[in-house]
């Protein structure tokens, strides 16, 4: 994400004295501490003094680009907390301030997921506890244990016994987990021995459905 402050020292000049300007009428409306708007004060009036005097090209001199460089990083700094602090997050202050403020706005709607943009995940299988599946799963396409943009979570179908079912109408549904690994745990026993089938597939925050993964099975140890 780019940086909400300018990287010139003109350009942030006219950055801070624009959000200054708009905040001061504000400070009541937006809760913010007078304490701390006075103190951004003293150091935009340090800021520009040092401005000034550095942007004089033919009488400044090396201890006057010193001075103005010292005095925005002093001023930056606190300008970033107070951003941080009133401005940023604050519900008080509409979007379109922080808009006019040359602020970042945030985008609070969640990602809408597509079965295009959601992929397929990628299931491998531990067996190594008696009566436990251990499946962990990942993203296909980047082999990341992280979930997708959009995505809820994985849900996991499955089927007990052969023959390897041909369409998802042979499988039962079996959970939805939104953090690598699931253990499936089979408390009767009754499945010793038989192999057990898993489909996987990515679903959406709005609960849409993404294509299924390959499929992957492992015998149950007793």
């Amino acid at each position: 994400m780019p940086d909400f402050i300018p990287t010139k020292d003109a350009d942030f000049n006219i950055f801070q004295s624009n959000l200054l300007a708009i905040v001061q009428p504000n400070i009541t409306i937006w809760g913010i501490l007078p304490a701390d708007f006075t103190a951004l004060i003293a150091l935009q009036t340090l800021w520009a003094a040092a401005f000034a005097k550095a942007s004089n090209k033919q009488n400044r001199t090396a201890a006057d680009v010193q001075a103005k460089d010292d005095a925005r990083h002093n001023y930056e700094k606190i300008l970033r907390t107070f951003v941080a602090q009133w401005l940023a997050r604050n519900t008080k202050v509409p979007d379109a301030e922080r808009e006019r403020m040359g602020l970042t706005v945030r985008d609070n709607k969640r990602t809408a997921a597509t079965s295009q943009t959601m992929g397929v995940p990628v299931a491998v299988i531990d067996f190594s506890v008696r009566l436990q599946h251990s499946i962990s799963f990942a993203d296909a396409a980047s082999s990341s244990k992280a979930k997708p943009a959009g995505v809820h979570g994985c849900e996991i179908w499955h089927k007990i016994g052969d023959p390897a079912p041909k369409d998802a109408s042979e499988l039962a549904y079996l959970a939805t987990d939104t953090r690598t690994p699931y253990v499936a745990t089979f408390l009767t026993g009754a499945e010793v021995g038989k192999t057990i089938h898993y489909w996987l597939r990515w679903v959406s925050n709005t609960g849409k459905p993404g294509p299924w993964s390959s499929a992957v099975s492992a015998m149950l140890v007793g």
